[in-house]
């Protein structure tokens, strides 16, 4: 699992670690909450209740999480496909991640879109049109002197990355304040060779491979990709790696597991415990409350 630091993240941190404890009780509460999400949109999906389920994201609550909880209300947030994680973790509610999951014949989609822009979310669209609607607020932002930063997700395979590909290379050329999530097989590296990085590392786009399920170090190349953004001095691409997914689980004894195979919310509270932080006394009661937010969230599909 993660792996120490050797610098403080800032004044208040009472560790010699990069992440404060208190930062790292909140990527293990947005992750756990995340897999409470999941596995409600899956038994609603399996009554045939919603359209779709969230399995899209099963499994990478480490990223969604790690990667998007630094981001401020002005920075902006791109959605891949079916993938709304890391939209509830920047904050939109989840009686609008149901209802983007909810049967088309209900027409409530409206609703979500306006929150989503209100919260900076863009949502999929179009071909192309993510892409150019990401690059113009980079611009926007970069002419404007503006810290926000614009962080996009993209799927995993060759052919999302080609479709980012024109954005990636116009984003290092022009120092845009701009982070690549890309999701890749442990397997088949979206490049491996010399010969086969792309054009956009030539101009200038670090890319910094992480495992997806390992949220500190997740959360460690984020940061700093954050803080370079930020400081205008360009985009990153970050290569997040993902093996075959274990089945999801909340039970703690997964975190005995080796942490390349093991489930990542039960490998966090196995870190945590390493760090003398114990989540067992508050979980029961997380998962409790936000079961309740679950219920509400979905009090419209009885209507």
């Amino acid at each position: 699992m993660p792996k120490n630091q050797t610098q403080v993240e800032d004044g208040s941190a009472k560790t010699f670690s990069l992440i404060s404890n208190e930062k790292l009780i909140a990527i293990y509460a947005a992750m756990l909450k995340c897999r409470l999400l999941e596995q409600r949109a899956t038994a609603l999906f399996q009554h045939g209740r919603l359209d779709t389920d969230l399995h899209v994201s099963a499994g990478l609550e480490a990223t969604a999480a790690a990667a998007v909880v630094d981001l401020q209300p002005g920075d902006t947030l791109c959605l891949a496909p079916n993938d709304w994680l890391p939209a509830f973790v920047k904050g939109l509610s989840l009686d609008a991640v149901f209802r983007a999951l909810a049967p088309s014949s209900l027409h409530l989609d409206g609703p979500t879109r306006i929150e989503a822009e209100h919260k900076n979310i863009l949502l999929p669209s179009e071909k192309g049109a993510l892409q150019s609607a990401a690059l113009e607020r980079a611009r926007a932002a970069l002419a404007a002197k503006d810290t926000a930063v614009i962080t996009a997700f993209i799927p995993s395979g060759s052919k999302p990355l080609a479709q980012w590909q024109k954005a990636i290379q116009t984003a290092g050329s022009k120092r845009l304040a701009v982070i690549f999530i890309h999701y890749s097989k442990a397997e088949v590296p979206a490049w491996s060779k010399r010969d086969q990085k792309p054009e956009a590392l030539i101009h200038g786009v670090p890319s910094i491979a992480v495992d997806a399920r390992d949220p500190v170090a997740v959360y460690r190349v984020a940061y700093e990709a954050i803080v370079r953004a930020r400081q205008l001095r360009g985009a990153t691409l970050l290569e997040c790696i993902v093996d075959a997914l274990p089945e999801p689980s909340l039970k703690s004894s997964d975190a005995e597991l080796d942490p390349l195979t093991s489930d990542p919310v039960a490998a966090m509270e196995n870190y945590l415990k390493s760090k003398n932080i114990t989540p067992e006394a508050q979980k029961q009661d997380m998962i409790s409350a936000f079961n309740r937010d679950l219920d509400l969230a979905t009090r419209f599909l009885d209507k």
